[in-house]
Parts: structure tokens; sequence; C-alpha cells
């Protein structure tokens, strides 16, 4: 699987290292993410610090660990890793990739009645962390929360909109 070409991350539950994430560093290794965990899992949710009013959750481990947030480790969410989510008892807001896959993430977040950002930056950055090496972490996290849709027919037609 060529893990000498690959970013490992563990992810970790309890702090216990449950499996890895394992991102290719070069655009010539396939797939792109080699993954070792149970997909009950959410990344980096030991992380989350008990007097935060919010929970950013996104799509993968490097957006997650960029903005402290939240990482589902794909667009779609088990009913587990949704309790898991709930469970944190926060305001949750999803923040998906501006992409087709991205979209799926939105639909369950629709499902969970969780809000969903659209930040500014979305069109011009493929991912929150790509947003962050640009913009810097503080003004990426104000976008994300001046961004937050809490209505689910606008978050449906932004959805629409930025696809």
């Amino acid at each position: 699987n060529n893990m000498h070409r690959r970013v490992i991350v563990p992810v970790i539950w309890r702090k216990k290292i449950m499996g890895y994430t394992a991102r290719a560093v070069d655009s010539n290794v396939k797939p792109k993410y080699h993954n070792n965990y149970e997909s009950k899992l959410v990344f980096n949710l030991d992380m989350q610090e008990h007097d935060n009013e919010i929970a950013i959750v996104c799509e993968g481990p490097f957006d997650a660990l960029a903005i402290d947030g939240v990482a589902t480790l794909g667009n779609t969410i088990n009913d587990i890793q949704a309790d898991l989510i709930d469970n944190l008892d926060k305001h949750i807001i999803v923040v998906a990739d501006a992409d087709e896959a991205g979209a799926g993430l939105i639909k369950v977040a629709l499902k969970h009645g969780w809000s969903v950002s659209f930040p500014v930056w979305q069109s011009d950055y493929k991912d929150i962390s790509e947003a962050v090496q640009q913009l810097g972490k503080l003004f990426v996290l104000k976008t994300i929360i001046d961004g937050v849709e809490t209505n689910p027919l606008k978050i449906k037609l932004r959805r629409k909109i930025n696809v």
C-alpha cells in the first residue's frame, strides 16, 4: 500500500489507538487514502473541549485537525457516528467539501437536524485544510460561524447552488 509514501494519522478513541488513516503524499499513489479503523469511529472526538459551545463536523482528518473539529472520515455518517456527535451536546455545524461527495454529508446533516455552514471561501478552496493554509485558522473559523444556516429549505437550496 506504499505506506512509506503516506502520512499516517492515528484514529484515537478514549485515549487508545483504534486504527489509522493514511493519506498519499504523492499523486501517483492510489488509492489516495488507505484506512484501517472501525466505521463507527469519529476522528478527533476525544479532543473536543467540554466548555466549547459548538462542534464543527467535516469529512477528512486534516480538515478536523486544522480547526479542532471532528471528522466523519468520509461523506456519510452511520447511526453510531451520529449518536457520538449528538452526545457531544453542542451546536453541531457541518462543513462539507464543495463537491458532489460533500452533498452527501449535507444530506446527513439535514436528517439529523444539524446546522450547515457555507463559508465565503468555499468556492475558492477544496476543503477546510486548504483554506486554513491560505487564509489562517481564525479567519476560516470566523467564516464558518458566519456562514451557518439552520433552515432546512435554505440548506437544500445552498447545497444545489454550491455543487
